[in-house]
């Protein structure tokens, strides 16, 4: 439910035209700060959330983790929706993914994604204007260009 009001939040502000720039870099600093927000257990927003590794709870530690490090709400609410949106796109299509080797489930329950893949997920969701209906094959292509690039010479 948390997830989807975000995500209508995510829409309300696409169609009025209110974008903040999210760029990669941001991203991958977020996806590093997740190792430690996943780990709270209190969040003065939602209260107490526990060690459960649920959606709604993870959900909850992810918009205070972004509250937290944005002074303007809309920023932080738009960035968190953008970063779940990323996530649950990657989620739902982690079999498409896993079957080519970009995504991998590891023995505590998460999945580690390939870089370029990230990448790719993220370059969609900041710049299409209905990422979340790609077909994850065209992003695989994409994943596969970045990859290429990103190799050292």
């Amino acid at each position: 439910m948390l997830i989807r009001q975000i995500d209508l939040f995510c829409v309300l502000n696409t169609s009025t035209q209110l974008r903040f720039r999210y760029a990669y870099e941001e991203f991958a600093d977020h996806i590093r700060a997740m190792r430690t927000v996943r780990q709270w257990e209190d969040t003065s927003r939602f209260g107490h959330v526990g060690n459960a590794q649920t959606s709604r709870a993870n959900s909850a530690r992810v918009l205070e983790y972004f509250s937290d490090i944005y002074t303007d709400r809309k920023e932080a609410v738009y960035k968190a929706g953008l970063f779940l949106s990323i996530y649950d796109y990657i989620g739902r299509h982690a079999e498409v993914f896993s079957r080519k080797d970009w995504v991998e489930t590891l023995d505590d329950g998460l999945i580690s994604v390939e870089p370029a893949l990230l990448r790719a997920v993220h370059f969609a969701f900041t710049t299409a204007d209905r990422p979340a209906v790609i077909d994850p094959r065209k992003l695989l292509g994409l994943a596969k260009a970045f990859k290429e690039i990103e190799r050292p010479l």
